[in-house]
C-alpha cells in the first residue's frame, strides 16, 4: 500500500499520527511508566480543556506532564494558538506544551514560543522537524 502524504490524512488521522510519533519518542527513550492518550478532556478548576495528545511519565521521581496540540494547516501557524497552548499547560499544570503543525510557523509564534517554553514541530513529508525553539 502506498504511504500518503501527510496533508492527504484527515486532521484526526494527523492527531493519531502525532501520538504513535510521540509514543515511539518515548519507547526510545525508555520513559518510566509512559502513559499517552489521545483526545482528552482535563477539568481543572477555571474550566475543561480538549487536549490531542496528552502524554505523563515519571524521571527524577516526578511525575511529567505534557499537551500536544496537533495542528493540520496548510496556513503558518499564528502566535494565538501557541498563547492559546501556553494557556492550556499553566492551567492544567503540565510541565511542558508541544504543538506539531503540518504547515510553518509565524514569526510571532516562534518568539512567543521561545519566551514561554512551548516546543514548536513542523511535520513535513511524515517526518517531524523540530523548530528553533
Amino acid at each position: 500500500m502506498e504511504e500518503k502524504n501527510i496533508l492527504d490524512i484527515t486532521p484526526t488521522e494527523f492527531e493519531k499520527y502525532c501520538k504513535d510519533i510521540l509514543m515511539g519518542y518515548a519507547e526510545e527513550e525508555k520513559l518510566q511508566k509512559f502513559s499517552i492518550t489521545h483526545n482528552i478532556i482535563i477539568a481543572t478548576d477555571d474550566g475543561d480543556y480538549q487536549i490531542d495528545v496528552y502524554a505523563t511519565f515519571w524521571a527524577l521521581g516526578v511525575e511529567f506532564k505534557v499537551l500536544c496540540e496537533c495542528k493540520h494547516y496548510s496556513s503558518p501557524i499564528t502566535r494565538e494558538k501557541v498563547v492559546i497552548l501556553a494557556d492550556k499547560v499553566r492551567s492544567v499544570g503540565a510541565h511542558k506544551g508541544i504543538l506539531i503543525s503540518t504547515s510553518k510557523f509565524q514569526s510571532g509564534a516562534i518568539k512567543y514560543a521561545k519566551k514561554h517554553g512551548i516546543a514548536l514541530i513542523e511535520a513535513i513529508d511524515k517526518d517531524l522537524i523540530p523548530n528553533a525553539v
